[in-house]
């Protein structure tokens, strides 16, 4: 997925990843600092091309994430505030 976000960026495109669920808590300082140096490396990459990325606010809350814990350049928002978004993108992906 972050690849796919960082050739977007690479061709101009606007990039928002959604992260909930259990992927959520990649972007938990603690968590992060965890993660294989190549993930932690591309979820860098994606944030310094300008990816907006995203975290469920009822994920964060589920799993306890506070905007304060997560790795900068990340930020919290609403499941609505993701679907006014993806509602006017030319393109959506999805993974499950």
């Amino acid at each position: 997925m972050f690849a796919y976000a960082l050739v977007a960026r690479a061709m101009q495109y606007e990039v928002k990843v959604f992260l909930s669920l259990d992927s959520a808590l990649v972007t938990k300082q603690q968590v992060f600092e965890k993660l294989d140096a190549k993930l932690r490396s591309r979820i860098t990459e994606c944030i310094a091309a300008g990816v907006q990325l995203d975290v469920c606010q009822a994920s964060a809350q589920t799993f306890s994430i506070r905007s304060e814990d997560l790795i900068p350049g990340v930020k919290v928002s609403g499941i609505a505030t993701f679907l006014a978004y993806a509602e006017d993108a030319a393109i959506n992906f999805s993974w499950s």
